[in-house]
């Protein structure tokens, strides 16, 4: 725009120089390119509006503003941030934060569609130095809009992509890769029972009867109590391959760090193996509090089952520190008498397909310092 108005002899044809009058060199081609440049350009104009009402005009009529407490507190506002980023905070993002990144790749995607389709018309026009240097500006322009691009994916890899920071001075960060099986660690601050409630950030409407067996949807979308799927010989399958369940095995944030790096670990210790030596897992996230030796870290894993010995209430020490069971079965099955206490073990690490951790609160300083269980305590307007 600073150019336009500077430079007229780039952008109209001189008709008679003595005259000093400028004519736009092509009527219908101009109100195309124009209409073009507004789209591609419609977050740079409003951008610009906003901080010449906000911060040029306010300086220019009166400097001391910035002295004013209220001032400084508005311009350090995360929602104004937002605002000048188009960073929407909808709340149906607090446990969707790849759909806010995906949303936003797509209005990139179609801007920059628009900035091209402007770039292409403009070369087009042969003999046009106006098009020619307005396609110039417009290719300029992509700078900025790669930029916003990597704001974007930094803002999802924080909360998709999570890397916690362990509260342990002992504790040394293992420097191995993830292991494949490992999906993601989730924020304990998208965790189900952190639901609100409201519009958009509600937990799953299907509630016991949600058929979604996604990791995280588990975690995200439904509370502490939900058993994803029903006792296991109520569903049991004998196809190899598919006779897979969902458990949660709970631990001490380090030990769910060595097995993100590793893999699980085999119990043998006779008091924890109330039905053999294996990797115990619960139905759900509240079966594993009186179980679990150690707490502090969630995971939720997908497991192939095999062959499953089925073990009754009278039977639960049969196999107490053992594992005669291993030659003819590959899981042990203990009914309890209440089913949602329920608790199985496999014999190897192998079983156990993939899986997503949390590591809860008071463990982990990274949600605190990077502000995400405050992310969206000053949303404005709903969404801002």
């Amino acid at each position: 725009m600073l150019i336009t108005t500077s430079h007229q002899e780039l952008f109209f044809q001189i008709k008679n120089p003595s005259d000093h009058q400028s004519q736009i060199t092509d009527v219908t081609s101009n109100i195309i390119t124009v209409s073009l440049f507004f789209i591609g350009t419609l977050r740079t104009i409003i951008l610009l509006i906003v901080v010449l009402l906000l911060f040029v005009i306010p300086f220019g009529l009166c400097p001391c503003l910035l002295c004013c407490p209220l001032y400084r507190k508005f311009l350090k506002a995360k929602s104004l941030h937002r605002f000048l980023s188009f960073s929407c905070n909808c709340p149906c993002y607090r446990a969707r934060p790849k759909q806010r990144f995906q949303l936003q790749f797509v209005f990139v995607v179609l801007m920059s569609c628009v900035r091209i389709a402007t770039i292409v018309f403009c070369l087009a026009v042969h003999k046009n130095i106006t098009m020619q240097s307005l396609a110039v500006i417009v290719a300029i322009s992509f700078f900025f809009l790669i930029l916003t691009t990597m704001l974007d994916f930094y803002h999802y890899r924080v909360w998709w992509h999570y890397r916690p920071n362990l509260i342990l001075r002992d504790f040394n960060m293992p420097s191995t890769p993830l292991s494949p099986k490992h999906k993601r660690f989730i924020p304990y601050t998208l965790l189900g029972d952190n639901r609100t409630m409201r519009f958009g950030d509600k937990a799953c409407s299907k509630g016991a009867q949600c058929k979604n067996r996604d990791l995280e949807h588990i975690f995200i979308f439904h509370f502490k109590s939900y058993n994803p799927q029903p006792r296991y010989f109520d569903i049991e399958q004998t196809t190899a391959g598919k006779n897979l369940y969902i458990g949660f095995h709970q631990t001490d944030p380090k030990s769910a760090m060595l097995i993100a790096h590793s893999d699980f670990l085999i119990s043998t210790a006779y008091k924890s193996t109330m039905i053999g030596h294996g990797v115990y897992f619960a139905r759900s996230r509240d079966g594993t509090e009186n179980k679990a030796n150690r707490k502090g870290a969630f995971i939720c894993a997908e497991v192939e089952m095999g062959r499953v010995l089925r073990l009754n209430p009278d039977e639960r020490n049969l196999y107490r520190g053992k594992n005669d069971w291993w030659s003819t079965h590959d899981t042990s099955y203990f009914c309890n008498a209440d089913p949602r206490l329920d608790e199985f073990c496999v014999k190897s690490p192998s079983q156990i397909l993939r899986w997503v951790m949390v590591i809860e609160n008071g463990f982990d300083s990274k949600v605190f310092s990077y502000g995400l269980d405050r992310e969206f305590d000053d949303t404005k307007c709903l969404c801002i």
